[in-house]
């Protein structure tokens, strides 16, 4: 019976050969299928006698191969133990996750530019300044933010914003004496300055063009 047992195991490491000799040509150590590792122990267990000296060393190679495969199992297992998960369910970590990009709404907002200063010194509003007038027209008429100023260096505005039409304006004293001043022609809307040198006296105001001064666009100012 003994006999019949070496035999099976011995045709089970044969059997078994082809795959042993591909691990090999690999470069890997050699598969015994743990079938026939079964086998082999079943028959030195029961085993009474002393089998023939062949036998005997193809069964101790073959028990040596099935001690070399369990040790190989244990000490992956082992590895896998030391980190706690089982062999085999090691994965690659997950990537990093990167910041989302910034959104239209997260973009600096512009910065204002900045709002420019008046060169030279800021003048008193026309109706509290007494070296300015303000001489609005319209049709048909002048009309002037104060009857009188201070003599001398005058700051007077032509002030077509309520014109439906274009217009001028001349400054002549009623006298005669002294220079005229002029503003050209300018069309609706415009607002044009000038600062001009008003001796003391009476100053008639109007508007050149044909028909407008007959039409009203006339007026007085008192220069003192």
């Amino acid at each position: 019976m003994r006999v019949v047992l070496i035999i099976a195991a011995v045709a089970l490491l044969y059997v078994s050969a082809p795959a042993g000799a591909a691990t090999r040509k690999a470069g890997g150590p050699r598969v015994v299928s743990p079938k026939v590792c079964a086998a082999a122990k079943a028959a030195s267990k029961r085993s009474g006698r002393a089998p023939r000296r062949a036998a005997s060393r193809r069964r101790a190679l073959l028990l040596r191969r099935c001690a070399a495969a369990k040790s190989r199992t244990l000490v992956g297992s082992s590895r896998a133990a030391l980190i706690g998960v089982p062999a085999g369910a090691f994965s690659a970590p997950a990537p990093f996750a990167t910041a989302p990009a910034p959104t239209a709404d997260a973009a600096a907002a512009p910065t204002p530019a900045p709002v420019p200063t008046p060169s030279g010194p800021v003048l008193p509003p026309i109706y509290s300044n007494p070296y300015a007038v303000q001489v609005q027209g319209f049709e048909f008429g002048l009309q002037l933010s104060k009857a009188a100023v201070s003599a001398g260096d005058v700051r007077v505005e032509f002030n077509l914003a309520r014109a439906e039409d274009p217009h001028n304006l001349w400054l002549v004293r009623e006298d005669g004496a002294g220079s005229a001043y002029t503003f050209d022609e300018e069309p609706s809307g415009a607002v044009v300055a000038k600062t001009l040198a008003l001796t003391r006296g009476r100053w008639k105001l109007f508007c050149s063009l044909n028909g407008h001064e007959a039409a009203g666009m006339r007026a007085v100012l008192t220069v003192g």
